[in-house]
């Protein structure tokens, strides 16, 4: 968090929204109403790539997938670097994220996704694999706040979701195939931290996620560029 000037008790950002609270501590609706008050000569820039205006430990810095691609061309020859085929969807008010990641597959049923998204995140990304089943949804807006309050960076469903404005409205980063509001089995069928085969690339629990509005990569090791 960044303080502009002692007019300014807060300024905070949340993906690309902002809320600014002037010396009154009364909200200001718009950044035209920003714009307008004494604080107009003062200039800012909102860089939605970072995601520092969060709490440490909790959500890393996301790094743009281009800008990783150009810097390891040697991991990408190699096959360390990975790129997903480009068949996510993006939900979310995250649109850039990174971290490990956990892997889950399961087919037409969440009970494993709850499980896991009910255990601690810290800053962890968890891919469903739903062998891209498109005839149930595997998370919804209570199972993606959960994750979100629980600290996970980021959720990737080969398969569907629902509930897709709560979703959009929550703080965490989502890919899914799409959306279909029929519920999934509740089973507990299915199997945790094995390697899955999405969008053409296999993954191993363990391996780094990077993703953001470019589409999504998947290294073998944390990365910087």
């Amino acid at each position: 968090m960044q303080v502009l000037s002692n007019s300014v008790k807060l300024a905070r950002v949340l993906g690309t929204r902002m809320i600014l609270l002037n010396s009154n501590n009364q909200f200001l609706s718009s950044l035209t109403q920003f714009s307008t008050s004494p604080l107009s000569s003062l200039q800012f820039q909102l860089r939605t790539k970072s995601s520092s205006a969060f709490p440490a430990g909790r959500h890393r810095a996301a790094i743009a997938t281009a800008d990783v691609c150009d810097s390891n061309a040697a991991l990408l020859v190699n096959g360390d670097l990975r790129a997903l085929d480009p068949i996510f969807k993006i939900y979310g008010q995250r649109l850039a994220f990174s971290g490990p990641i956990v892997t889950v597959k399961v087919f037409e049923d969440n009970v494993l996704v709850r499980q896991l998204l009910e255990t601690e995140g810290n800053g962890r990304v968890l891919v469903i694999d739903g062998r891209g089943s498109t005839r149930c949804a595997l998370v919804g807006g209570n199972l993606a706040q959960w994750a979100h309050d629980m600290a996970w960076a980021g959720i990737i469903v080969n398969g569907c979701i629902r509930d897709v404005d709560e979703i959009n409205a929550c703080d965490i980063g989502v890919r899914a195939l799409g959306s279909n509001p029929l519920k999934s089995n509740k089973k507990a069928v299915g199997e945790k931290h094995v390697p899955v085969q999405i969008a053409g690339t296999l993954i191993h629990d363990g391996e780094w996620l990077y993703a953001d509005s470019d589409g999504i990569l998947i290294s073998k090791t944390q990365l910087s560029v």
